[in-house]
């Protein structure tokens, strides 16, 4: 039970940094971010991204005519003007692929068996650019023991029949006009856990122990903390580790015709040993200012642009935690497309601070949504994510694991069927398509912390303590829809916010405050679940703070009340 708050009237907002070249503004008062005009023309006058975002074909054609166009005679295709050029090409949305599928029985038929498996649906939903994995240190064990590092290191072919899926994707992917872009996991450490061996077999981790991060005796779960899961990562701040992983940057651009090298700084989130991260910051910017130089040189030998991606912690600070300068890299024009952020916290990231600082150099920025965790928190779907990082003025989304969602009528590991990706991908991808589709705005919990090092602060779980008034919190919730525009226009059906909780016993009752609103008190409707109706003048775009604390314990509550999830879901009028 719950008494509404459909009688207050004001709203409110946590006032959150945003990094621009002026200076920060609340969320409240905040304009969406400017996007940067694509270069493509449909007329004598420039064309806006976001009128790109409405059909996938016209951003499928639009990429095709400028990878045709590039490197035209007389132009350097390693300058900055065609870099830009190249890299504002309209993708609003970029799928990333494991490569894993190439184990499955299905791809041992040949190269149209396993386009068969993913390619043909992304296709249909509209893909215009994909990440394409081609360095994935784990796989699941199947009949070909050949591993990523094997086929492009040594020759040794997957199967018989596919000897290696790199090609088969690139000629797919040019031939239905998507832009696919070799994908480079930087420190993958699967192989820390035993997977898919029980000991290492990457030559350089075998022969040089010493240029680990860790060691053996560190060894564990992937519960079991930051050492186990550091232990087998590259470190870095040795000359030959840097050297091994720019051979991978430049020999993916050399040996397949992509259209540009994304480095996955989030495969694993470490390049150095804890504590000596900020002493390397300026190592690693030299590490990128050589694979541009690497990059640029293939780009004029082939005649036309490769561009550099990178994949890093989503805010400026878990960067420099991490060791990277994000900053001195754009200033110094050393890459092409920033995707930003882990995606395990992508409710709570405020990923216009990126956006932001992306776009004060002119580069487009992809924020991440980690898709199976997310889907869930939003009520299986992953409107309310996508949502809030197109309100935070993103160029597109950069979807991770979108082919793991427990999505109905899955085809088998990795395989969402047709119907989830012709859903899922078209309504993401379309901030005006997805302006008035119901969402369930989450708040998130803090994850392993192998990854929560690397991401914003998650919110959730907080205590409230055990008596009343014993503690006070606040969550922020981000909001990316305009609820009382919406609620003006009258296309919205109600507001309402959910709350479980543990520890919660019948008769318990909390009291709720939504920025500047009275406070009003939420029921306990058993099972640790509240739920309050929200006027919508009350829900502003952007962060909104959520004060709760205990207003009433109930008859036997013993425990500490926890919060566990919090949801805010927008309903909006069927037309």
């Amino acid at each position: 039970m719950s008494r509404s708050i459909d009688h207050l009237g004001g709203g409110g907002s946590l006032s959150a940094y945003c990094l621009t070249q002026e200076g920060g503004r609340s969320d409240h008062d905040r304009e969406m971010p400017k996007r940067r005009t694509s270069s493509v023309t449909t007329s004598s006058a420039p064309v806006s991204r976001r009128s790109f975002l409405s059909t996938a074909s016209v951003a499928g054609t639009s990429w095709s005519t400028a990878r045709r166009g590039r490197g035209q005679t007389g132009s350097d295709p390693a300058s900055l003007k065609a870099r830009r050029q190249a890299a504002w090409q309209p993708r609003p949305l970029i799928l990333d692929d494991d490569g894993d599928l190439v184990y499955t029985e299905e791809a041992s038929r040949g190269p149209a068996a396993f386009l068969a498996l993913r390619m043909h649906d992304c296709r249909a939903a509209g893909v215009t650019s994909l990440a394409w994995c081609m360095m994935w240190g784990v796989a699941r064990q199947r009949k070909s023991a050949a591993r990523y590092w094997q086929t492009q290191q040594q020759g040794l072919p997957f199967q018989p029949n596919l000897p290696d899926p790199t090609p088969v994707i690139t000629k797919f992917c040019h031939e239905n006009e998507i832009e696919v872009c070799g994908s480079v996991r930087m420190n993958d450490c699967h192989d820390g856990y035993g997977l898919p061996f029980p000991k290492l077999v990457y030559p350089l981790k075998v022969k040089h122990p010493e240029m680990l991060i860790g060691g053996e005796g560190q060894r564990g779960a992937v519960t079991d903390g930051l050492a186990a899961a550091m232990w087998s990562g590259l470190d870095y701040a040795h000359p030959q580790v840097r050297e091994d992983r720019l051979w991978w940057i430049e020999n993916s651009a050399r040996q397949y015709d992509l259209d540009g090298v994304d480095l996955n700084f989030f495969r694993m989130p470490w390049c150095f040993k804890l504590g000596e991260e900020e002493k390397y910051l300026p190592l690693m910017t030299d590490f990128i200012r050589q694979a541009r130089h690497r990059l640029d040189a293939v780009s004029r030998q082939r005649g036309r642009t490769v561009l550099l991606g990178v994949r890093v912690p989503g805010t400026v600070e878990t960067c420099h935690r991490i060791g990277f300068d994000i900053e001195s890299w754009l200033r110094e024009g050393l890459i092409d497309r920033l995707l930003t952020g882990g995606g395990y916290v992508c409710y709570s990231t405020p990923a216009e601070e990126l956006v932001a600082l992306g776009h004060r150099f002119d580069v487009p920025v992809y924020p991440c949504i980690n898709c199976p965790a997310n889907y869930v928190l939003g009520g299986d779907n992953l409107r309310a994510a996508a949502a809030n990082l197109w309100w935070a003025g993103a160029d597109g989304i950069y979807l991770w694991n979108f082919q793991y969602i427990p999505a109905p009528g899955s085809l088998g590991y990795g395989r969402p069927s047709p119907a989830q990706y012709r859903r899922h991908l078209t309504e993401i991808g379309d901030p005006r398509r997805l302006k008035y589709l119901d969402k369930s705005f989450a708040v998130n919990q803090r994850v392993w912390e192998q990854y929560q090092r690397a991401s914003a602060p998650a919110p959730l779980p907080v205590d409230l303590g055990r008596r009343v008034g014993e503690a006070s919190r606040v969550v922020p919730i981000r909001i990316g829809d305009d609820i009382p525009a919406a609620h003006r226009n009258r296309k919205l059906r109600d507001v309402v916010l959910r709350i479980q909780s543990a520890g919660s016993v019948q008769g318990d009752a909390l009291a709720v405050t939504l920025g500047k609103a009275a406070a009003v008190i939420a029921e306990s409707g058993g099972e640790n679940r509240y739920e309050l109706a929200l006027h919508p003048a009350t829900v502003v775009p952007g962060v909104n703070e959520l004060k709760l604390e205990i207003a009433r314990r109930g008859p036997g509550a013993r425990q500490v009340l926890t919060i566990k999830h919090v949801n805010v879901d927008v309903r909006y009028r069927r037309t």
